[in-house]
């Protein structure tokens, strides 16, 4: 149940991160299948020689708990944790995957990767990633890894109108 769940999950945010980025870029990647971890391969192989690792992010662990645990149909028995630490977790989040991106970890895959870190804050506005995005000093200016993903995006749900919404970081 667990697998599946995480399944359905990546090829939902796959699906709509591609339209998504399609419609801007005036692209047509289409979603061809779920990465095999056990062949070191990203979460989603896509047309056009093209990979998709994903990462999610949380305003902190209870809500990541909280969120999964009533997706499994369970309860969450942890206290709530009311520090918002998202742009905080978002930097740790892609310094991880660079981290396992540089110990081949997705060496099962030769062709463009990129990064999609989907923001799961339901507090969360435009006006704040836009800032963000103006602050972010990108990974690859620093020289520490030697190898970087082709592009990084962050995704989210607009406090407008609450449809999901794109954008570059890197």
């Amino acid at each position: 149940m667990k697998a599946k769940l995480k399944n359905t999950h990546e090829e939902a945010s796959i699906t709509r991160f591609l339209a998504l980025y399609n419609e801007l870029n005036s692209n047509n990647l289409e979603f061809l299948r779920l990465g095999n971890p056990n062949k070191s391969e990203p979460d989603c192989i896509c047309s056009g020689n093209t990979a998709i690792e994903l990462v999610g992010t949380y305003d902190n662990q209870y809500q990541a708990s909280k969120l999964w645990s009533e997706a499994r149909g369970k309860k969450q028995n942890k206290l709530p944790e009311f520090r918002l630490l998202t742009f905080e977790n978002l930097e740790k989040a892609i310094a991880g995957k660079l981290e396992k991106l540089n110990l081949n970890n997705y060496s099962g895959f030769e062709g463009r990767l990129l990064l999609v870190a989907n923001l799961h804050s339901p507090l969360l506005t435009d006006t704040e990633v836009d800032i963000f995005r103006t602050r972010y000093a990108p990974f690859k200016n620093d020289n520490h890894f030697e190898k970087y993903f082709d592009e990084i995006w962050i995704t989210w749900k607009s406090e407008k109108d609450g449809n999901w919404q794109i954008k570059l970081l890197e």
